[in-house]
């Protein structure tokens, strides 16, 4: 016996063992509003879309890099997961176009030990995530010039704080300013 569950956007699942799900998508190749680096931690799946959504950002035209850590793996040092990130990055601007990168850590991170590793120091963690997410910054200027906006954000559970990280570029233009 066949049946079809009536699903948003255009989906159909033909039911039949769940061997066939109906998606209509556009064909056409896009360019990226973003590329960006975020956490899979299923407790901010609902802050990712909300963040998409007051953003203005179609999710079909945003290219999702979703780890453990998210923004961690750019800030470490060398290694599987931060090949893997920068890959990501390189195919989204060599494919879609992609100006601007959007970098994402959050608190009680377990890929950071959670909150018991900064000694459940709210401060502390949040002061060592500013410092993550400044170094993924620089790290995504200096492999990436081509990128021409970088953008650090820092989960919490009252909502998502973007956070001004200085990349070398403008930190080389703020001292050119100044002389």
């Amino acid at each position: 016996m066949s049946s079809t569950l009536e699903m948003p956007n255009n989906i159909d699942v033909e039911n039949e063992g769940g061997s066939f799900i109906k998606f209509e998508s556009s064909k056409e190749h896009y360019k990226a509003e973003a590329c960006i680096v975020w956490c899979y931690d299923a407790r901010f799946a609902d802050l990712y879309n909300d963040f998409l959504s007051q953003r203005g950002f179609e999710d079909s035209k945003v290219d999702a890099v979703k780890g453990a850590g998210g923004a961690q793996a750019l800030a470490g040092g060398e290694g599987a997961d931060r090949t893997v990130a920068e890959s990501q990055i390189a195919k989204s601007i060599k494919l879609h176009h992609t100006e601007r990168v959007i970098l994402m850590v959050h608190m009680d991170c377990g890929g950071y030990g959670g909150s018991k590793a900064f000694g459940d120091d709210h401060q502390a963690e949040w002061d060592h995530h500013v410092a993550e997410l400044q170094k993924a910054a620089d790290l995504v200027q200096s492999q990436f010039p081509q990128v021409k906006e970088i953008e650090c954000w820092l989960a919490d559970f009252d909502g998502i704080h973007k956070i001004d990280a200085i990349t070398g570029a403008e930190a080389k233009e703020e001292e050119e300013e100044a002389a």
